[in-house]
This record gives C-alpha cells, sequence and structure tokens, in this order.
C-alpha cells in the first residue's frame, strides 16, 4: 500500500510517503489552509508544488521505473491513502478538502483532519494531555486520548493566536515603532529589515498572507534571544498563552505538550512562563510528522 502522511500549517507543509519496503520518503511545500485559500490556490498548490515533488519520489521508489512513469503519463491512481491533518481543516472544510486531495492527487482514499488532531495524536497517542500548537498559528485543546472534550478558539492572529509567529511578530513591530525596546534594539531591527512604518502597515492592511509575514519576524526574536528585553518579551507573551487558552481547562495535572516551530525554538521562554502560570510542559516536537510515520503511530481511520 502507498500511503501519503501530510502535517499542513499556514506556511508549510511536510509530506511523508510510505511504500512497504523502502525508506520513507519526505518533501515539503508550501502551506494549504481551506479557511483562508479558496479552491483555486489550493488547486494551484497541488498541481504547482504538490504533483510534482509527488511524481519525482514515486518515480525513485517504485522498484519498476517504466511502469510508474506509464501510470504518471495516464493519471492512474497511484496512491492508496492520503491522511491530511491541516491549519483551517474545521469540519465544514474536510469534505472540500479531500475532494480536492482525491482529485489531485489521484488517491484511492483520503482522511482529513485538523492539525491539532494530528498533534495529539503525534504527543499523546491514546493517553490524555493538553495539546497545543504554537507555529505561525496557536491552538490548544483538551484531550482524553481519543478524542477532544474542550477547546479554546484560536480566533486567528487579529483576535488571538497568542504566542504564535504572527502574535509574536506583530507585537514585535509594534513594540519597535512605538519605540518600547531599547534604542539599540529597535535599530538593529530597523538596520536589519530596512524598513519604516509605511512599508509594514502595506505589508500587512494591503497585501496577502500578513500573518506569514508578521511571523518571519521571529527570526529577529530568535538571533537575540540572550537580550534580556527579548527574554522578557517572550515570557510575557507566553504567559499570556496559557493564561487566555490553556487555564480555561481547569487541568493543572495534565503536562501541556506542544507541536510547531515557535514552541521547539523558544522551548526555554516557553517553559519559564508555563512555570509562573502554574502548569508543566510536557513532549516538545518541531513537526509531528516523525511521529506520525512511526511504527507505532497512533493513527485512526
Amino acid at each position: 500500500m502507498i500511503q501519503l502522511i501530510a502535517d499542513s500549517g499556514s506556511t508549510k507543509t511536510d509530506w511523508a510517503l510510505l511504500y512497504p519496503n523502502a525508506p520513507v520518503e519526505r518533501f515539503q511545500t508550501s502551506g494549504m489552509n481551506p479557511s483562508l485559500m479558496d479552491d483555486d490556490t489550493l488547486k494551484r498548490l497541488l498541481q504547482v508544488e504538490v504533483q510534482p515533488e509527488l511524481h519525482t519520489t514515486l518515480l525513485r521508489v517504485l522498484p519498476d521505473e517504466a511502469e510508474s512513469q506509464r501510470h504518471v503519463a495516464s493519471h492512474e491512481m497511484l496512491l492508496d491513502r492520503v491522511r491530511f491533518y491541516g491549519a483551517g481543516c474545521r469540519p465544514e472544510q474536510e469534505l472540500r478538502m479531500g475532494r480536492l486531495l482525491a482529485h489531485w492527487l489521484r488517491a484511492r482514499h483520503v482522511s482529513v483532519a485538523s492539525d491539532l488532531l494530528g498533534a495529539a495524536h503525534a504527543l499523546c497517542g491514546d493517553r490524555a494531555g493538553i495539546v497545543c500548537i504554537l507555529g505561525t498559528g496557536s491552538g490548544s485543546a483538551l484531550y482524553d486520548g481519543a478524542r477532544f472534550v474542550q477547546s479554546t478558539p484560536s480566533l486567528g492572529y487579529i483576535l488571538g493566536d497568542e504566542g504564535s509567529g504572527a502574535s509574536l511578530g506583530k507585537h514585535l513591530l509594534a513594540d519597535v515603532f512605538k519605540g518600547l525596546l531599547p534604542s539599540h534594539l529597535v535599530d538593529a531591527f530597523l538596520d536589519t529589515y530596512q524598513m519604516d512604518v509605511a512599508t509594514a502597515i502595506q505589508h500587512i492592511y494591503r497585501e496577502s498572507s500578513p500573518n506569514r509575514y508578521l511571523a518571519h519576524f521571529t527570526h529577529f526574536l530568535s538571533d537575540h534571544q540572550h537580550e534580556e528585553a527579548i527574554h522578557d518579551f517572550l515570557v510575557r507573551e507566553f504567559r499570556l498563552f496559557f493564561h487566555r487558552n490553556i487555564a480555561a481547562y481547569h487541568r493543572p495535572d495534565l503536562k501541556v505538550n506542544f507541536v510547531g516551530s515557535i514552541a521547539s525554538i523558544f522551548h526555554k521562554e516557553l517553559t519559564e512562563a508555563a512555570e509562573h502560570e502554574g502548569f508543566h510542559v510536557g513532549r516538545i516536537l518541531r513537526s509531528p510528522i516523525e511521529a506520525l510515520i512511526a511504527p507505532t503511530s497512533y493513527l485512526r481511520e
């Protein structure tokens, strides 16, 4: 059976192709969020980015290259199953996303679920825990080992997404232009990005994907992580995440587990913030894909 597993955020999608008696093949494409993207955008990403990578990988792993080329040329179905865990894959978007994946990837069976459920399977398996995502966006839920029993809506980068790359970038940018950071950090930021208020407003209010634009400023936070002001900034932001999202579960007995680049890069500040708010951090995975493709992976049909 040829199986394709995907973990997709707003910025990137990690893909893993599983084929019997062969090493796992991995590739990466842009993120696909059905709640933020229309069919034409998703179709373009599947055609321009995913299909070429998939076909190249299939040609490499199938034992008979000539046969695989024949299948690709005739557009016959080569994938037995696609499992897609994605940001924005709310219940009302699952059927739509599944239909697009099945058509453009030529898959016999497709299952679509939220990236948060993928994180739960990767982090907790069949054990109870609090599951969180801290990447470009953020999300959290209380997981009982089989399903989510409570969740706090993330509300996106404008109304929520506390602790996410977009939220960190938004508040960093505001602190820079309002002069709330030490002057040497303000100067370093402006020197690094060569920007002014007008440029920032153009990108955020008038161009596409402002959440991704804001999230890319987290590189500055990472580069200056040793600065006391940046450390305090990060701890303050992560404390807001725990206060506004995790406290509502009233389960300080459970460890809080994370997937996502932000959680991985700033794990020290995240752990410190958790302790301030009375919580304990459990597992942190930069990406859940490795856990999802492991032989012992807990994957539900």
